[in-house]
């Protein structure tokens, strides 16, 4: 494989890894992160397409122009790169700074688009001021190819010197910010800004290394600008997934470990600290920021105790409610967290609750806290029997007013309680479902058809087909019935309570395929409440006779169910509702349609 082959593959290379880069950043959520790596991308890209011309060229001068074009913009836009790192750092510059900083990056512009300008030779002769303009980035050029590598040959003249010295001004200025960001700014993270400089220094370091080469043999014998931009984003890609660095959670870390109001300290797996907080100065007044980098049992005299030790080896809570770290009058009880994986930690965090009243006032408080605690159960045991017979009260009304209603509210409450309780027990929804759900599902399961009580009875009763304009009427019967229950129990409270038997009245006519009603939900989006609610519903007015149909079998209705199962029910309820059938038989048996709730 000769020179141009290896030059070609590794070019290739590069502008595939940049175009990798800036989808990604592209990908990434808004944030000044995003930003910082979407102009290195966009930088990476345009520098690589212009070595990427360069060895495609096959000799042609156009080409070899327009790739030496596309080079040094792309170098130029690391610059746009370094102003957005000021800005992030909050490294504060002079306005005028940035204007002069603009003014010689316009200049170095115009002078690379327009150096083979034909417009200006055509001006004046060449020693006009137009032509001695267009010389100001290079004397003279020609295209040459030496070792079989197209190369363009250029005589600089003073605009290509202030070129590089731009280039290594912001490298020095940046490197010099770095040191001093990394000293004394406690609020980055040091690791992810040490990554972005090698990132953007790398290339430029090696333009400057490619430089010398061309000066020593005379031509671009190995690509290192682009081998530059292959390790780089290589690294790119390791910063934004293996650092997480526009992980937007890691912008509030810092504002959020200084405004907490404990004092707290991170530390890294040796137990030297990395970081204190506010908080600590204040209470820790013999600590200072030069405290910064010791062991945490040599800076903090106090610190130094058998249960802060203990638990800094097994990176955890230990048995300590009866420790307690002295400060002057005030008592903190210590607590830490593990930062990383717990065979590897990368370090932890300790910060220490103000546990002085509580160690002062124990027994009193312990007292008052019985007594209150036996209050307000004695006022929630009271609110929670005026819901049940507020709820027991609105359901009469219902089934008086839908005489087909008789008994099917109390066999769909013992329904709905016995599929909740079978999902509890199967654990298939262990996040929602507990033994208080259990119990509000049974509750809340009489108010579903609440809002038929603003439905006219002819229609409710009505032996034949409803007509669309009556369908849309008893459609309404779901909103209105949410309704009913935010003006009536909203002082409830239970929240959950009310949340649920609004979600159980609007929500238990939708489906889960989404053609259901009133808002045409599907699958998880449907409350689960809701959905079991559906079930049990539609079984019972299968099984039970109503002025427009006969009654069901038990295994004809529950055939149906089973056919809705993927369409109109969540398949995992109908799973539930198979394995309750002798339940639900002897729950169709006992509850006639006499009982009321």
């Amino acid at each position: 494989m000769d020179i141009l082959a290896v030059e070609q593959l590794i070019t290739n290379f590069s502008v595939f890894l940049s175009v990798l880069c800036l989808v990604i950043a592209v990908m990434q959520p808004a944030s000044p992160e995003q930003k910082l790596i979407m102009s290195y991308a966009v930088f990476s890209l345009v520098t690589c397409i212009g070595y990427l011309g360069i060895v495609y060229s096959e000799s042609s001068l156009r080409l070899l122009v327009y790739a030496t074009k596309c080079k040094y913009i792309g170098s130029l836009s690391v610059s746009i790169t370094f102003i957005l790192l000021l800005r992030y750092l909050h490294v504060h510059v002079p306005k005028w700074l940035y204007g002069l900083f603009g003014i010689v990056l316009i200049f170095l512009m115009m002078q690379i688009l327009t150096f083979d300008s034909p417009a200006l030779a055509r001006l004046s002769d060449p020693c006009s001021w137009f032509a001695f303009m267009r010389r100001w980035m290079f004397k003279d050029y020609y295209a040459e190819v030496i070792h079989g590598i197209p190369y363009l040959h250029k005589v600089n003249n003073w605009g290509h010197y202030l070129y590089v010295g731009f280039l290594l001004s912001y490298m020095i200025i940046y490197t010099i910010v770095h040191i001093r960001t990394i000293r004394h700014n406690l609020s980055v993270d040091i690791p992810n800004l040490s990554f972005l400089y090698i990132i953007i220094m790398l290339p430029a370091l090696c333009y400057l290394a490619e430089k010398i080469f061309i000066q020593v043999i005379g031509y671009e014998a190995v690509p290192l600008v682009p081998i530059g931009f292959d390790i780089s984003n290589i690294m790119f890609l390791y910063l934004i997934y293996g650092r997480k660095f526009c992980n937007v959670d890691a912008l509030a870390n810092p504002a959020v470990f200084d405004a907490i109001s404990t004092p707290a300290f991170v530390l890294d797996s040796r137990y030297r600290i990395t970081n204190i907080n506010k908080k600590a100065f204040e209470v820790f007044t013999e600590v200072t920021e030069e405290e910064i980098g010791k062991h945490l049992f040599e800076a903090v005299d106090q610190m130094n105790v058998p249960i802060i030790d203990a638990m800094l080896k097994v990176g955890t809570q230990v048995d300590a409610e009866n420790e307690y770290i002295m400060v002057g009058d005030n008592a903190f009880h210590p607590r830490i967290r593990m930062l990383g994986p717990k065979r590897n930690p990368q370090g932890y965090v300790i910060w220490l609750e103000d546990v002085t009243l509580l160690h002062d006032y124990k027994q009193n408080l312990e007292f008052e806290v019985a007594k209150k605690t036996e209050e307000l159960q004695f006022t929630a045991d009271k609110m929670r029997a005026m819901r049940d017979q507020m709820v027991i009260g609105f359901s009469a009304i219902a089934e008086r007013h839908d005489l087909s209603s008789k008994g099917h509210l109390r066999r769909t409450a013992n329904y709905t309680e016995a599929i909740a309780f079978e999902l509890m027990i199967e654990k298939k929804f262990p996040e929602q479902i507990d033994f208080s759900f259990v119990e509000r599902m049974a509750q809340i399961a009489p108010l579903h058809d609440i809002g038929k009580i603003y439905i006219d009875r002819a229609i409710l009763n009505k032996m034949g087909k409803l007509t669309d304009e009556e369908r849309r009427i008893m459609e309404r019967h779901t909103i209105m019935g949410a309704q009913f229950i935010d003006k009536t129990m909203k002082e409830n409270v239970d929240q959950q309570y009310v949340q649920m038997a609004k979600d159980v009245a609007c929500a238990h006519h939708e489906w889960w395929d989404g053609t259901g009603y009133p808002n045409h939900l599907c699958g998880n989006a449907i409350p689960l409440c809701a959905r079991i609610m559906a079930v049990a519903d539609v079984f019972d007015a299968l099984v039970t006779e109503r002025p427009y149909k006969k009654a069901f079998s038990v295994s004809e209705a529950y055939d149906i169910i089973r056919k809705g199962s993927g369409s109109h029910f969540d398949p995992r309820i109908v799973d539930a509702f198979e394995a309750i059938r002798s339940q639900v038989e002897e729950i169709q048996m006992v509850v006639d349609d006499n009982s009321s709730i």
